[in-house]
């Protein structure tokens, strides 16, 4: 490269960009003799050979390109950011060659070098900045106070403390500065200006305060809120939570209600968070009622929702909850709200309500109290839930109290269950009632599955993991019993239960053959006797037995016994072993579909163009 760089260099007078462009690239690996070249290219009348000029530059580093580039700072705007850029990227061996700038007589140029030491930030000397917080420029002033800030040399408080009194553009960037930095030396002299006319300085002051997070910025908060003018007082709030808000601020509560009733959803989120740490119990009624505003099915308010039904959980919401449940007027979306975090905190004072409500006319209450009634586990509930599990004329109430009766584990709901499931005739509503038995008393559920119905049989095969239930379920006479019990086995995924399903590889249904394949997937067993399936009669077992060897064998492997798949008659298992192929990846890949460019079918030649190009 030493001796091509003068060649190089005299190509870059090339009337053709590209060819500039691309000596400018190779340039790029040289050496001090190319810096001052690449410069003049900055310059160029072509974008393309601009920016590989400055990438050129960044690629050759060092101090001789960082000191070629100081000038370019006092040029046109285009090269003076080039500059920035170039010089920010050297990094640290920029720095010294900034120092010097800092006494330019040039305003533009002091600032650029305040800049570029903050922006680098490694191997700085802060204390060089310090005294241009005295500038005679604002732009050089406000400047310094960022810098300062950003490198976090809180030696500088002091000086950062007397420039509040600057003109207010420089006294953003102190109090910028100042919220970076966290002392708390800083409070005061900051709270002071919480008495200045300025609205947009006593707002800033009022951020920084909650920025540095200290118990006496907390307080002058505090006092300053009581008269604060309306408009700031979410600010304060804000601020106050951010340090973090103390019980004995409770004279800060009204505001907080005052936030949570009108404010916009970020500030009601603010709100919620003050009302948290007070324990502000007053807020109840405010937010189910504003929970119950809210239309559960829109995306956003269900993370609203769980925002609120936090809250209310944080606090001691129970006794404020159950009078909103005595109280008139409150809409059927707030009482279910308010029903369902009586159930999560598992109030045992709400269960002689909630059972009452299992009566009522309204389903919703009567969904939400079933509900809670299983959260909170009451003894008591058993009686009413099993009368709701039966006589309920909703079939979602119905299946809500079996679930209960499962929850709580009531064995007194064992055999009205029982006798429940030989008589329910809804698929979802006997499931619950399987699964509810299983939780009161497997062992004696389990006992012997050979007496229920096939479809308790199926939903059993569906739900347990127990692979001796599942083994003999897998030899039901029944096929849909069969191939639930087939598919719970590649749940469990058990060097046993892999062992049992690779007996249905050779069964003569292909349906069952195709569940074993699917169940050896779940379980990502390769077994040899799977490869078989690539070869059987029935095309989708086929189609499956590529995806489950996709997922479960080595890559290679994998790809060998998928490939011969690409001549498959049936076109879905071509198009199939296409994307497993794609899937896995690598230059086996590539070679086994290059091989059928030239497929007979015109689709699949357009997928392995497009899979050949994506590889």
């Amino acid at each position: 490269m030493a001796k091509n760089i003068k060649k190089l260099i005299q190509k870059l007078k090339d009337k053709n960009p590209s060819v500039r462009k691309r000596i400018i690239e190779e340039l790029a690996a040289g050496d001090e003799r190319a810096v001052y070249p690449l410069i003049k290219a900055l310059s160029d009348e072509n974008v393309g050979v601009q920016d590989a000029a400055m990438r050129s530059l960044i690629a050759i580093g060092g101090e001789v390109t960082a000191y070629m580039v100081l000038p370019l700072l006092r040029e046109n705007t285009y090269l003076r950011n080039t500059a920035l850029i170039i010089l920010t990227k050297l990094g640290r061996v920029s720095v010294p060659f900034l120092y010097p700038l800092l006494k330019d007589k040039d305003d533009d140029v002091r600032k650029f070098a305040i800049d570029l030491l903050a922006d680098i930030n490694e191997s700085i000397a802060p204390a060089f900045i310090v005294p241009l917080l005295r500038d005679g420029n604002s732009n050089v002033r406000a400047a310094a106070a960022r810098a300062l800030g950003l490198l976090g040399y809180k030696q500088a408080v002091p000086e950062l403390i007397d420039a509040l009194d600057d003109e207010e553009w420089v006294c953003f960037s102190v109090l910028e500065a100042l919220g970076e930095l966290k002392d708390d030396s800083a409070v005061e002299r900051i709270a002071s200006l919480l008495e200045l006319p300025s609205e947009v300085v006593r707002h800033e002051a009022i951020e920084t305060l909650g920025k540095l997070r200290s118990d006496k910025a907390a307080d002058r908060l505090a006092a300053y809120l009581q008269h604060a003018p309306d408009e700031e007082r979410n600010t304060v709030i804000k601020s106050l939570i951010k340090i973090g808000i103390t019980p004995d601020m409770s004279n800060v509560s009204d505001y907080l209600l005052a936030m949570l009733k009108v404010g916009e959803w970020e500030d009601k989120e603010v709100a919620l968070k003050g009302i948290e740490a007070l324990n502000c119990v007053e807020a109840v009624d405010l937010i189910v009622d504003l929970a119950g505003a809210l239309d559960p099915s829109l995306p956003d308010n269900e993370e609203r929702i769980s925002k609120l039904k936090a809250t209310l959980k944080a606090i001691d919401s129970e006794n404020e909850l159950l009078e909103l449940l005595e109280s008139s007027g409150m809409k059927y979306r707030g009482m279910s709200f308010a029903i369902e975090i009586l159930g999560e905190i598992k109030s045992a004072k709400a269960v002689p309500r909630l059972i009452g409500y299992l009566n009522d006319a309204r389903r919703d209450l009567r969904r939400a109290s079933t509900q809670a009634l299983g959260a909170i586990g009451a003894s008591e509930s058993i009686d009413p839930l099993l009368e709701t599990s039966q006589r309920d004329v909703d079939a979602h109430v119905r299946r809500l109290a079996i679930e209960a009766l499962g929850a709580i584990r009531s064995k007194e709901a064992y055999k009205p269950l029982l006798e429940l499931m030989d008589i329910e005739k809804y698929y979802d509503v006997l499931e619950r009632i399987v699964g509810s038995l299983i939780q009161i008393d497997a062992e004696r559920f389990l006992s012997d599955v050979t007496l229920y119905s096939t479809q308790v049989r199926e939903i059993i095969a569906k739900t347990v993991t127990d692979e001796v239930i599942l083994c003999k379920l897998s030899e039901d006479p029944e096929k849909k019993v069969k191939i639930a019990a087939i598919n719970g086995l590649g749940r469990t995924a058990t060097e046993q239960a892999t062992l049992w399903l690779s007996r249905f590889l050779g069964d003569s249904d292909a349906d069952v053959r195709k569940a074993a394949v699917v169940g050896l997937g779940e379980a990502h067993c390769c077994s040899p006797k799977l490869f078989d399936s690539l070869r059987d009669d029935d095309p989708w077992v086929r189609f499956y037995a590529v995806k489950t060897v996709a997922f479960s064998c080595e890559r290679e492997t994998a790809i060998d016994q998928i490939a011969p798949l690409l001549l498959d008659e049936f076109i879905p298992v071509v198009m199939s072993a296409i994307d497993a192929i794609v899937e896995l990846g690598g230059r086996e890949a590539y070679e086994a579909l290059s091989r059928h460019e030239d497929h007979h079918n015109m689709d699949v030649q357009e997928k392995i163009r497009e899979a050949l190009n994506s590889l």
